[in-house]
């Protein structure tokens, strides 16, 4: 452990830049009350949009500290099955969260529920706590926040510039369960390991939607493949399940 996170600070000198030294930047989750033992159960859960089956009869039981990916070609599910998690759609079946899950949620449009009329640096601000205030700089700038960028108002942010920042937002709520739906788009080498030794550090539970092999390496230890309107449970690293499916990358999945 100790040596896999020395060789992470390694390769994050060697692509240091001028501008925030980061290559010793570490982001800890602030702690959160620790969840029931068990923060999703689902039974036999099933969706539609007016016609069209999306899947049925999901089973599955996610343990507490567990790190799984939804892995899936795009429009089966993958998504669709978060937002059933997180009540923003109706769906067939029962899914039940665990006791004092607190569940923080990175979807993919986040960065459009940011206060455009607060700057890049107030908004982190407002709900920084602890020890996290002193280094609120050096994380904007690990996220690529250059010292010209913090006074800039959210409203002027390109698209990619809002996603990373709603990222930051979210690492600092004090959360127990983590979804995340593809996190790493806009993220740069850097910025996406930094990303990843904090979820690899953090104690709690994370699903992650990614096509990000290289993301997942190491992160996730379970697999759910979304697929044929149904979702079928791997025990296996991302390693593991390109191999079993005789693939390179996810991206092939794609092409299946």
């Amino acid at each position: 452990q100790v040596q896999s996170r020395v060789k992470m600070l390694e390769k994050l000198e060697l692509v240091e830049v001028d501008e925030v030294d980061t290559s010793a930047l570490k982001l800890r989750f602030p702690p959160a009350p620790r969840s029931g033992s068990y923060p999703i159960i689902a039974e036999n859960v099933s969706k539609s949009y007016d016609e069209k089956l999306i899947f049925k009869g999901v089973n599955f039981t996610i343990e507490r500290g567990e790190k799984v990916a939804f892995i899936g070609r795009n429009g089966e599910g993958k998504s669709t099955l978060v937002k059933c998690i997180m009540g923003e759609t109706d769906f067939g079946g029962n899914l039940q969260l665990g006791h004092n899950v607190k569940i923080g949620y990175f979807a993919q449009n986040q960065a459009s529920l940011l206060d455009g009329e607060l700057t890049v640096f107030q908004t982190i601000d407002d709900i920084a706590v602890g020890d996290i205030r002193t280094k609120i700089r050096d994380i904007l700038g690990a996220f690529m926040f250059g010292r010209e960028d913090i006074d800039k108002k959210v409203k002027v942010l390109s698209g990619g510039e809002r996603t990373r920042l709603a990222m930051i937002k979210l690492l600092l709520e004090p959360v127990n369960l983590l979804i995340l739906d593809e996190p790493t788009n806009h993220l740069d080498l850097k910025t996406k390991d930094i990303l990843k030794q904090a979820l690899i550090d953090f104690d709690g539970t994370l699903i992650v939607v990614s096509h990000d092999r290289d993301f997942l390496n190491g992160l996730v230890k379970k697999v759910y493949e979304f697929g044929s309107q149904k979702v079928t449970e791997h025990l296996e690293d991302i390693y593991g399940f390109l191999a079993k499916k005789k693939m390179e990358n996810l991206r092939e999945i794609e092409r299946k």
